[in-house]
């Protein structure tokens, strides 16, 4: 599948409420309050969080990317679902849903993606990857001959640059924030949580919500429109995987 055609489906629009996302979530305990990130704010009051709610459209993009960028490694899962119209004379209907599990960083990780029936494990490490993909993968590559097979290459691998911005955290941000007004409202209550509203002038496009206290850390996104919809979740940033076990599962063949 094409690139351009996830990333149609990733920025989705007309959202729910991504705080509904964590209920289920055991509360962590706050952060100290952050100054807020633009300065000369005579009145602005820390204790009611980072001031995400005061910035521009774009400082707020680049205040949630500046703090990803600086969090390093985290845990991504989710899914997204293309909305397909193969005759523009029926309505759409759902298509293949494109799946990932994600822990670490760009250079760093471990990875499942499925789409449909394929299914790809990834194992990115100290400058080399280990590709693992099952008989539908293996085909959509052109080498059914590697089905099952651990592929270990030195540098990046066409298994997992066509997943593209889904093996990245920081490209995946933005490509969620990317050609979308970003607004906050001023935060109300305990929360500790911020709602990043995303649309356009035409239409919302999504809700990323982001930490209140400290750096505007990415929690969750939710949307869906004509072209399909998805939900990120995003936890556990700062920790880095533990990659030797699923180095052990994903052995190079010898030689390799």
């Amino acid at each position: 599948m094409r690139r351009d055609r996830r990333r149609a489906a990733i920025r989705v629009a007309s959202l729910a409420a991504a705080a509904a996302l964590l209920s289920g979530c055991a509360a962590s305990p706050a952060p100290a309050p952050s100054a807020p990130p633009i300065a000369g704010l005579d009145d602005f009051d820390a204790s009611q969080g980072n001031g995400l709610w005061l910035l521009s459209s774009d400082e707020i993009a680049a205040e949630i990317i500046d703090a990803a960028r600086d969090a390093g490694s985290v845990h991504v899962s989710g899914s997204v679902t293309e909305l397909v119209q193969p005759d523009p004379t029926v309505e759409p209907v759902r298509g293949r849903t494109i799946a990932v599990d994600f822990r670490g960083r760009a250079d760093a990780f471990a990875a499942t993606v499925t789409a449909g029936a394929l299914e790809t494990r990834v194992l990115v490490d100290d400058g080399t990857s280990r590709v693992r993909s099952n008989e539908a993968a293996a085909a959509a590559l052109g080498a059914p001959a590697l089905a099952g097979a651990v592929v270990c290459s030195v540098g990046a691998d066409p298994a997992v640059e066509r997943w593209a911005p889904l093996l990245a955290p920081v490209d995946l941000i933005e490509t969620l924030l990317a050609g979308a007004d970003a607004t906050v409202a001023p935060p109300a209550g305990e929360g500790e949580t911020l709602d990043v509203v995303l649309g356009t002038d035409e239409a919302p496009l999504g809700v990323l919500t982001v930490e209140r206290y400290g750096a505007p850390l990415p929690r969750s996104f939710t949307a869906a429109d004509a072209s399909g919809d998805g939900v990120f979740q995003f936890a556990e940033w700062g920790v880095a995987p533990e990659l030797a076990g699923v180095a052990a599962e994903l052995p190079c063949p010898e030689g390799g």
